[in-house]
């Protein structure tokens, strides 16, 4: 049962009016190396500007916001916007685990402190922001959480993006922080069964990943590697008598970020990473999973994170994704690398939908 009603929940939730196609692109679909850092570096986060120069945030060997230019080029450069001093110091942050702009060159993105990689210190975590409206860059904490467990993945509300939705993985829930008004933040969903993370889970890692789409917030429960929705309303509060509702589950160690591609041309893919699972995923509108790039025993993808389309004009097809090099765990037991960000180009994907 669980098979056909995930199925047939994410075709009619799409409002999909195509039927199943025989087009078959081959797999893996091609893709290149845009750039590499050195080992160890866990990337965590990615977020593509409407330029193309690109943001990436790292949770070991500490936390450092990057900035990359050139993606679309065979010489990009990386540059270092901030490397947190770490403890002890009043520059404590030790992870960036995720960053979105939410105002012209103005980025909020989450922190906080780990006792190692993925274990977080409760409490400690909050809201920062990036300011680059000038030539002098500016980093401060705009919202502290107390309480808090790990945030993991933020996004912005598309008809309103100075308010952003955060997910505390290790607390299963979902804030609301208005960037104008930070003190007013609030928990704006918390549900058990879809967001906690079970009981087995090595790390306390729950709700993930974010998207939004239309009416629905969509996220990843990472260890139950499943995907969920929830109606919600410009405002990002749960629209009235909406209830959490499973899009699909995935066969997989765990599940990471997610994104869907450009809104536009009618298709509706959600693409995942898996991260301990080396792979990434296109779930297509019929609920049908598959492998477009890396495999378990592979370093292709080696703890791929996280998935961001391009958005030059040209670019919309690229499917971007940034990775950990497989730090957690090292493929086939040994293997690990640098993180880096490799681009995907979807085009063979999409001519079949």
């Amino acid at each position: 049962m669980r098979v056909w009603e995930t199925v047939g929940l994410l075709a009619l939730s799409l409002g999909l009016t195509h039927g199943a196609t025989t087009c078959g692109p081959s797999y893996p679909l091609p893709l290149r190396m845009v750039y590499q850092f050195s080992k160890p570096t866990y990337l965590q986060c990615l977020y593509v500007r409407s330029n193309g120069d690109m943001l990436m945030g790292t949770v070991f060997p500490n936390a450092s916001i990057y900035y990359l230019t050139g993606a679309t080029t065979p010489t990009p450069h990386v540059s270092v916007i901030h490397t947190f001093a770490g403890i002890p110091s009043t520059d404590v942050i030790n992870g960036v685990t995720g960053i979105v702009e939410t105002e012209p060159n103005l980025f909020t993105f989450t922190g906080g402190i780990q006792q190692s990689l993925g274990l977080q210190v409760n409490g400690t975590w909050g809201v920062w922001q990036l300011d680059m409206r000038t030539n002098s860059t500016s980093l401060r904490e705009i919202q502290h959480i107390p309480n808090s467990g790990l945030l993991s993945a933020i996004v912005a509300l598309p008809q309103n993006p100075t308010v952003v939705l955060v997910a505390d993985t290790s607390l299963g829930q979902i804030l609301r922080v208005d960037t104008h008004a930070p003190a007013k933040w609030e928990v704006v969903l918390a549900d058990w069964a879809t967001m906690h993370y079970p009981p087995w889970a090595s790390l306390q890692f729950g709700v993930n990943g974010l998207t939004i789409r239309g009416e629905y917030l969509y996220w990843t429960n990472s260890f139950v590697a499943t995907i969920y929705r929830v109606r919600i309303t410009e405002d990002g509060y749960a629209a009235p008598g909406a209830r959490p509702e499973e899009v699909t589950w995935v066969r997989s160690l765990f599940v990471d970020g997610l994104v869907f591609g450009p809104e536009g041309n009618g298709d509706q893919t959600l693409w995942a990473a898996t991260n301990a699972d080396n792979r990434v995923l296109a779930i297509s509108g019929e609920g049908k999973v598959t492998t477009v790039a890396g495999a378990p025993d592979e370093m292709t993808a080696a703890g791929v994170v996280a998935p961001r389309f391009g958005r030059l004009a040209g670019d919309e097809h690229t499917l971007y994704v940034a990775s950990s090099g497989g730090i957690v765990l090292p493929v086939n037991g040994t293997e690990f690398e640098g993180g880096k960000v490799v681009a995907i180009d979807t085009r063979p994907w999409a001519a079949c939908q």
